[in-house]
C-alpha cells in the first residue's frame, strides 16, 4: 500500500504545472522583469529588432558580469532568445516591451 502512495505522489510531482499555474508564473516573471531597472533597459535596448552583445553593451554601459547574469534571466523566463549572434525578443518579451 505505501508504494501505491508513493508512486501516486511521485506522479503528482512530476506532473507538469496547470494552465493556471503556468499563467501565474508568466505573470510572476514578467513582474520581476519589469521591476528590475537594469532589465527594463536591456529589454529597451534590444526593441522590435534585436543587437548583438557588444551594441547593447555600448548603450547602455553594461559589464559582462551583469550583462550575462541578466541576459540568463531573460532567457530562462522565456523573454529573450539568441539568433545568429543577436538578442532578440521573444513574443513574451514584446509583451515587456510594450509596458516598459
Amino acid at each position: 500500500m505505501v508504494e501505491v502512495e508513493d508512486d501516486e505522489l511521485e506522479e503528482m510531482m512530476m506532473a507538469a504545472p496547470s494552465a493556471r499555474e503556468t499563467k501565474k508564473m508568466d505573470h510572476e516573471m514578467l513582474n520581476k522583469a519589469a521591476s528590475h531597472p537594469l532589465r527594463r533597459k536591456l529589454v529597451k535596448s534590444i526593441g522590435v529588432f534585436g543587437k548583438t552583445k557588444e551594441d547593447i553593451q555600448d548603450e547602455i554601459g553594461i559589464d559582462d558580469a551583469s550583462f550575462k547574469y541578466q541576459t540568463e534571466f531573460l532567457i530562462n523566463g522565456n523573454l529573450l532568445k539568441i539568433e545568429n549572434g543577436q538578442y532578440r525578443l521573444t513574443d513574451k518579451g514584446l509583451d515587456l516591451l510594450a509596458i516598459v
